[in-house]
């Protein structure tokens, strides 16, 4: 593992968009069965969360849908089963849908967001920073500065 932090810099190759297809898949599937159906989790401070570059947009409210179920958050904090460098253990993370309401689109920008140690309810809302930097090249998620706007 290295210290050295690493900008953003979409990949766009063939495996990043089948690793992220794939955890995508599962991820929305696990919400489909009702995974985001109970939180018990307080709300999140001022801090750092981890995204997909496809969900990450900067200064723009999102609100949290569900919450996901630890042991889908776990897969999809893993590569082929293993754990990252960068995450050692991923049952300390919780996995959130969030949706951007952007422009006139009903149904908004859907996404994912996980958090260290704590988490968002439904209906919670949190904006973004602007300060992405890439986390995990492997799973290919970005950390950047979250806002708990209540």
């Amino acid at each position: 593992m290295t210290d050295e932090i690493h900008e953003y810099e979409h990949d766009g190759s063939d495996d990043s968009r089948r690793s992220f297809a794939k955890k995508g898949a599962l991820t929305a599937g696990a919400l489909a069965l009702g995974a985001g159906a109970s939180s018990t989790a307080s709300a999140q401070e001022d801090g750092n969360a981890l995204i997909f570059p496809y969900h990450y947009i900067p200064n723009q409210e999102l609100e949290v849908l569900a919450q996901l179920e630890q042991s889908i958050t776990v897969d999809v904090l893993v590569v082929d089963g293993e754990t990252v460098d960068e995450i050692s253990q991923p049952d300390e993370y919780n996995g959130h849908v969030v949706r951007y309401d952007i422009g006139d689109d009903a149904t908004g920008t859907t996404g994912f967001l996980f958090l260290r140690e704590t988490s968002l309810s439904a209906g919670d809302t949190a904006t973004l920073s602007t300060d992405a930097s890439m986390f995990s090249p492997e799973l290919n998620v970005l950390s950047v500065s979250i806002e708990n706007d209540g």
